[in-house]
């Protein structure tokens, strides 16, 4: 039997998605959207649900949010906030 760590993900805030990144959305409530072979689970910040399980954290980046089925919050499991993007300036 493996020791699982339980992470709380956190909303994302306006303006915060990264120009190269999605939202994965979780069909079906009681069946998370990644699976994997770590000992880390992530759950939503709202209600609790697992979102991810058995996730390394090295994968969960600030480019991966998941979208709760159960009450609709889009989660992100990076622990510091993401810059607005910007895409680079065209010189001339």
């Amino acid at each position: 039997m493996r020791a699982v760590t339980v992470h709380t993900m956190r909303a994302v805030q306006a303006g915060e998605v990264p120009i190269d990144g999605g939202i994965a959305v979780q069909e079906h409530a009681d069946r998370p959207v990644f699976h994997g072979n770590g000992d880390d689970d992530y759950i939503c910040v709202a209600c609790g649900n697992v979102l991810a399980a058995g996730m390394a954290p090295e994968y969960m980046t600030r480019r991966v949010r998941v979208r709760c089925g159960r009450c609709g919050t889009t989660n992100i499991a990076a622990e510091i906030p993401v810059q607005p993007a910007r895409r680079p300036s065209r010189s001339e």
